[in-house]
Formats: C-alpha cells, sequence, structure tokens
C-alpha cells in the first residue's frame, strides 16, 4: 500500500489515488487533462481544508467531468491509432519487362559529326511511363533550354549513355528502357519503383569531345 494514501482521511483518498494518476500519466490530447485534472484535485483539497464543502463538491464534479472528456479523448486516440494504415508492402519486381531498343525516328540528310563517348550534347528529350503513357520529363517547356550533359557520365542514366551513341546533330530517337537500365527498384520523383520508360530525343547540339572522361564521372 501506498504510506501516502495510508496516512490520509479515508474521504480524500480518491482525491489522491486520482492526482497520482495524473502525474505518472503524460498528456494524450491537444488538452492536458492531467494537468487540469491536478490543479483541480489540489483545488478541492484546499476547499477541504477550509471547511468549503459546497466549493469542494463543484471541485469534484468538475474533476468527474474531466476525467470524462479524458476517456473520451483517449477512446478517439485508441480509434485512430486502430484506423492508421498498415505499412504498404515494398513493390515486388515485374514477372515481364520490355527489352532495351533504340528506334531512330529521324535520321538528317547531312551528318558531319556523331555522337560517341565523351561528347558534349544537349538534348531536347520527353520521358514518359510505359504502362500508362504519362509523361514524367520532359525539356519541352516554354522558353526551356536543351540538357546538357557528357556521354558516358554518371549524369543521366545508363540506357542514354549506350542509346544516344553514334547521333547526328538534329537526329531524333525513341529508346524503350526496361526499369533494370532506368531508375531501378528504387524509382524517382514521378517514376515508381520497377517503371519500364520512353524516352524521346532530339539532339540539338554536339559540343566539345573528352577523349577520357574521368574515373569518377565513369
Amino acid at each position: 500500500a501506498n504510506p501516502a494514501m495510508a496516512a490520509l482521511p479515508q474521504r480524500w483518498r480518491p482525491l489522491l489515488a486520482l492526482q497520482l494518476l495524473c502525474v505518472s500519466l503524460p498528456p494524450t490530447a491537444a488538452v492536458d487533462y492531467a494537468m487540469k485534472i491536478q490543479q483541480t484535485v489540489g483545488s478541492t483539497k484546499i476547499a477541504v481544508q477550509s471547511s468549503d464543502f459546497d466549493k469542494a463538491i463543484l471541485k469534484v464534479e468538475e474533476i468527474s467531468k474531466l476525467a470524462d472528456e479524458w476517456r473520451l479523448a483517449l477512446l478517439s486516440k485508441k480509434q485512430e491509432v486502430a484506423a492508421a494504415p498498415a505499412a504498404e508492402e515494398p513493390a515486388e519486381p515485374p514477372t515481364e519487362t520490355i527489352e532495351f531498343s533504340v528506334n531512330r525516328t529521324f535520321i538528317p540528310d547531312v551528318c558531319r559529326r556523331q555522337s560517341q563517348q565523351g561528347s558534349t550534347m544537349k538534348v531536347h528529350y520527353v520521358g514518359k511511363l510505359l504502362q500508362n503513357n504519362k509523361i514524367f520529363a520532359s525539356s519541352f517547356h516554354t522558353g526551356s533550354q536543351p540538357f546538357r550533359f557528357v556521354l558516358g557520365s554518371k549524369d543521366v542514366l545508363p540506357a542514354w549513355n549506350e542509346g544516344l551513341e553514334d547521333m547526328c546533330v538534329g537526329e531524333r530517337r525513341r529508346l524503350l528502357v526496361p526499369w533494370s537500365k532506368g531508375y531501378g527498384q528504387a524509382g524517382s520523383k514521378g517514376v515508381p519503383p520497377y517503371s519500364d520508360l520512353q524516352f524521346d530525343f532530339e539532339l540539338v547540339e554536339l559540343g566539345s569531345f573528352k577523349s577520357q572522361l574521368k574515373r569518377d564521372e565513369l
């Protein structure tokens, strides 16, 4: 038994028990019921010590009301926790995927130079999800600039480095990219995990050539 409880008169023991409960439990809602009940218990004890029993009775009723409100708040919180959605299962690799392919959709009549590993390229492009034909990335926006990168570097997906070699200025290509050569298991912004992709390109400018890429770029 609690020594402090045993030393109190019988009529004060329920108040002390409730006060001890309030001290031991953290608040469970926006309203700090534990603190409010603890304060009201203190006011009740003062009223009893002053023989102001009418006030003490009102305070006990207030404690009862607060306890009921706290109980409802706890029940609501319990329901919220029970209704919380379960953690999503990690995506599984698809049973089927596409083959990587390169389709030259337009070839200019004149081609003085072709891209190679180490070439600086500027391209316009559109990236789509094959599953729903939704565009997730594009350089074709008002006032946009072509995307600049070095072929063979880590600036782009492996599929770009593989599929944009030997490309002429003005040439257009379509790459069909399996998830393994795209954003893989992790996915990316606008791209779910294990997504097969389609990219359409136009080579706008072929710049300088790096004969040997730095090791950290490969």
